[in-house]
């Protein structure tokens, strides 16, 4: 553990020990670990905190055995942290100290306000992820199964994305944003990623949707604390094509621009134009 100075979050000991939490934090047994807990009841890669943005900050669980208690409960799914939060880790308690929850206005400041220190324009590959039905899977599980099904989807899905070159942008509570930055290279990456997330699949559980779009996308900085924001009107359609998705009974789905630059690496299946609400026109999607 270390002492962080000035920083944006941070976890707390009982000792006023202070562990940095500045982009993904990871907690476990392995010495690679940001916080290193030498412990049988810690996994090896027992949990991450992820900071999205400048103010946001996100405990998951990667489907460790014992689990991740926040504030006397274990987490079943990716949770947003709050100023004060305890933190439970095998038998290691911490406070989480950070921005979130101790400045209520903060976090309602118009979008603006936190990315106009940075804002450009880049082609992204998005990759939308969503576990079906996530309410009648908590009534099929256990308690104690539940948080292990969740935790290691989450922690598969996130190695399938970083191993191809992407980055697990926003977790979502029962899915997460994934996107790449365009390359010559790209396509062959996402193809390579969606043939493994469908193996994943294959599994069967959790059951999970893929959406995939491509598009010009807004990027607001806040690197140096987290993940870079993503917006604009390629980040709404991929939203609103995983509610389509969804509406069609489709567990994967790709839009026109991403079907273009992706047929020749994966087959594809027509899946008819429809309208997405926001959006003029009616597009066409495609299967894969």
């Amino acid at each position: 553990m270390n002492s962080p100075g000035d920083t944006t979050a941070w976890l707390e000991g009982p000792e006023q020990q202070r562990t940095r939490v500045e982009g993904d934090c990871s907690i476990g047994r392995l010495p690679t670990n940001h916080l290193v807990l030498d412990h049988e009841k810690v996994s090896r890669r027992h949990a991450i905190i992820h900071a999205q943005g400048q103010d946001e900050f996100w405990l998951v669980d990667l489907g460790s055995s014992n689990g991740t208690y926040l504030n006397g409960r274990r987490i079943m799914q990716p949770v947003q942290l709050r100023e004060g939060d305890q933190v439970q880790v095998g038998p290691f308690l911490f406070a989480f100290r950070g921005p979130q929850g101790s400045d209520p206005a903060a976090a309602a400041l118009p979008a603006t306000e936190h990315t106009m220190m940075d804002l450009r324009s880049a082609k992204c590959w998005l990759l939308l992820a969503d576990i079906e039905s996530s309410t009648q899977l908590s009534r099929r599980l256990s308690a104690d199964e539940l948080p292990l099904v969740n935790g290691r989807w989450f922690s598969q899905c996130r190695q399938v994305i970083e191993a191809g070159g992407g980055t697990l942008n926003k977790y979502l509570g029962d899915g997460f944003l994934a996107c790449w930055r365009d390359k010559p290279e790209s396509a062959a990456a996402v193809a390579a990623a969606l043939a493994q997330m469908r193996a994943l699949q294959d599994q069967c559980q959790p059951a999970f949707r893929i959406v995939v779009h491509y598009g010009q996308v807004l990027i607001g900085g806040m690197a140096s604390v987290g993940e870079e924001t993503l917006s604009g009107k390629e980040v709404n359609f991929i939203f609103r094509m995983e509610k389509l998705a969804s509406s069609l009974g489709r567990s994967r789905l790709l839009s026109e621009s991403a079907q273009g630059r992706l047929a020749a690496l994966l087959p594809v299946e027509a899946a008819g134009c429809h309208p997405l609400p926001g959006f003029a026109e009616q597009y066409p999607f495609f299967g894969f």
